[in-house]
């Protein structure tokens, strides 16, 4: 299992690399976002095979980067539900440090009842425990919950490669070494990778599209806050979530 996650590391460090300022460009914040889950084995196969179709983003000379997100929700969990309920506006309010950057996001993720990703994002100073003090700009119209009602639930880390295609307007996710955790309780999920691939118009014609095609990796819905609430809030009501909690099981497994 080491052996493949190295080899992952070892040819992300071969790619050509994208900055900051550059992906900028690519930022795609109103977008589809399509998600497979496979085992680190499989992205080292797809990698090998990609490595010259692609830019991976690096900043102060570290690839991949790492993150770590915390989750808000109300005390009833009124967000969690909605996305249980499969509610077609949705929402997930979180602050996500981008520790190699030193940047503090919070972000609002909306699911649209046309199933597009919209993204909003305002800069914090630091890391938050409470939303109720900050000005309300940061929140979209279509989010009705008050701030004050909002409090961490979970959080999660990870490293993330991202990989990025202007001709295509396609920019790439990875995520390794994923982590979830309530407080001082922690779930490490090994072996686990997350490839999201956001386009502004989805299609499997893209190199990756075809890599993952190849080796019969599907589409799958799967959400890091949903999956995390189920485990570890294990009294709430996540029988949507069961599937996607077995197949994470069975590639963790190998």
């Amino acid at each position: 299992m080491a052996d493949s996650l190295q080899r992952v590391l070892s040819i992300i460090e071969t790619m050509p690399s994208i900055s900051l300022d550059e992906i900028k460009a690519l930022s795609l914040l109103d977008r589809l976002d399509v998600k497979f889950i496979l085992h680190e084995q499989q992205l080292a196969q797809i990698l090998e095979r990609l490595r010259h179709q692609y830019r991976v983003f690096e900043i102060n000379s570290v690839r991949p980067g790492r993150y770590y997100t915390t989750y808000f929700d109300t005390p009833d969990f009124t967000l969690f539900h909605s996305h249980h309920n499969g509610l077609r506006v949705r929402h997930k309010v979180r602050w996500r440090w981008y520790i190699d950057s030193n940047l503090v996001f919070l972000e609002v993720k909306e699911k649209s009842n046309r199933d597009r990703t919209v993204k909003t994002r305002t800069m914090l100073p630091a890391p938050v425990q409470q939303l109720h003090h900050l000005d309300t700009d940061w929140m979209p119209p279509s989010l009705t919950v008050a701030p004050n009602a909002l409090q961490p639930v979970v959080w999660n880390r990870f490293r993330r490669m991202t990989l990025a295609d202007f001709e295509r307007q396609e920019r790439i996710t990875i995520d390794i070494g994923i982590e979830f955790g309530r407080g001082k309780e922690i779930v490490a999920l090994p072996g686990l990778v997350i490839v999201e691939v956001k386009q502004r118009k989805f299609s499997l014609s893209s190199p990756i599209g075809r890599e993952l095609h190849r080796l019969q990796l599907h589409p799958t819905h799967i959400s890091k806050y949903c999956v995390s609430m189920a485990m570890l809030y294990p009294e709430l009501k996540h029988n949507r979530f069961k599937p996607i909690l077995r197949r994470l099981q069975e590639i963790c497994e190998g």
